[in-house]
């Protein structure tokens, strides 16, 4: 056959290929069942009781997350008590430090806006063993962070652990005033920040995204021994100058280990040929309004240890740190016009005074004439960067 012929032939055939594929989207991409997701556990020992409630979201929708606000959510004991937990924000639902009796089972009863109504079945309080203590190993790629524990009745048989991360970071640059255009002369327009009113230090949070188990059922002592709790990468901003984590432990009954080793599987063990095929979760929640109604969740009751560690820049090598953000560059000078009745906003960014800074009246009408620099403003306030908060917490050393 000619090299044309063959040619010809082949490209008919691609576009034959081509021209035959159709998309297909999966009904599980694009099925929005809109199902409640119940988190949280019953808290014993001290710690606030925290259940989050949300709904299941379509997987080729915009939606990351969807909150479900406004529903009544208590929790019950097999003995006819009652505490009412209250909402505060995207979906939380607090109750503070409940007298909860060891001896008895708890449950979570939930009315939603739509009046359908949800229960967990009865559960044993589990009293779990304390955290030992919190560590991390210094490697050549970062921190390893790390926890021990143990339980000398050998009661607690698994365990859970989640934790929430807090760093301090600063912006690139320090913006020192504030602009403030009620004066009418120029020379007043720009005053400096008070402490309170800083931009460049902020502090932010990050919660776990892992599920974090561990099982003693196979060894003759409950004791875990530097146990993965997360890792900081040597070159992260985490630890570019304080970072603190702060770890929480539950004790788990057989079938919330079950629960939630299901869940790591289907969530964090999947996309090789080599991994377990996900599964169906079946969790301890039910719509009793609806029995027909999936729900997906399981809520615990366990006794709560938790423990606390700061590392310090000084502690640690002298690792190169990632800056929080790429290039901010100096913007060129702006020719702003300044007219007392008409408010002056350059959208571009925030308001750097310099030398530039002058006065002049025309013929327009105008008060004054000046210029400024500008700069992004996620280069100067640090709030823009993570979503951070310039409010130090209490906690903090």
């Amino acid at each position: 056959m000619e090299a044309r012929g063959y040619i010809y032939i082949m490209s008919v055939t691609a576009v034959a290929i081509i021209g035959c594929k159709k998309h297909y989207s999966p009904p599980a991409v694009t099925a929005d069942h809109n199902y409640l997701v119940v988190e949280g556990v019953i808290s014993g020992g001290g710690d606030s009781t925290i259940i989050k409630l949300s709904r299941t979201i379509q997987l080729s929708g915009a939606d990351k997350v969807r909150h479900e606000i406004g529903a009544k959510v208590t929790v019950g004991d097999d003995q006819g008590a009652a505490f009412p937990l209250t909402e505060t924000d995207s979906g939380r639902y607090i109750a503070p430090a409940l007298a909860l009796n060891a001896s008895h089972k708890y449950k979570i009863s939930i009315v939603t806006t739509d009046g359908k109504t949800y229960e967990s079945g009865y559960v044993p309080m589990q009293v779990g063993p304390p955290i030992d203590s919190l560590g991390y190993d210094i490697t050549a790629n970062g921190i390893n962070i790390y926890v021990n524990a143990h339980d000398v009745t050998n009661q607690t048989k698994y365990y859970r652990w989640d934790y929430t991360e807090t760093y301090i970071y600063e912006s690139e640059m320090e913006d020192l005033y504030e602009f403030d255009n009620s004066y009418k002369a120029v020379s007043n327009k720009f005053r400096l920040r008070t402490p309170a009113e800083q931009v460049h230090i902020c502090y932010d949070n990050m919660d776990a995204s892992t599920i974090l188990l561990a099982s003693t059922s196979d060894l003759r002592q409950s004791v875990v021994n530097k146990t993965p709790i997360t890792q900081v990468a040597s070159t992260d901003e985490r630890i570019a100058q304080k970072y603190s984590i702060l770890v929480k432990q539950y004790s788990l009954t057989t079938d919330a280990f079950n629960f939630w080793s299901q869940v790591k599987k289907n969530t964090e063990q999947i996309g090789t040929i080599f991994d377990v095929q996900p599964s169906e979760i079946q969790g301890n929640v039910h719509c009793t309004s609806n029995p027909g109604e999936p729900v997906i969740g399981y809520v615990s009751a366990s006794t709560v240890s938790q423990k606390r560690i700061f590392i310090d820049r000084t502690q640690i090598p002298a690792w190169p740190i990632s800056p929080p953000s790429d290039q901010c560059p100096i913007e060129k000078p702006q020719l702003v016009w300044y007219d007392a009745n008409i408010p002056v906003d350059i959208t571009s960014g925030v308001w750097i005074p310099d030398d530039s800074l002058h006065v002049a009246y025309d013929s327009h009408n105008y008060d004054s004439v000046y210029t400024v620099k500008t700069i992004l403003y996620n280069c100067v306030d640090c709030r823009y960067h993570n979503h951070g908060s310039t409010v130090k917490p209490t906690f903090w050393k």
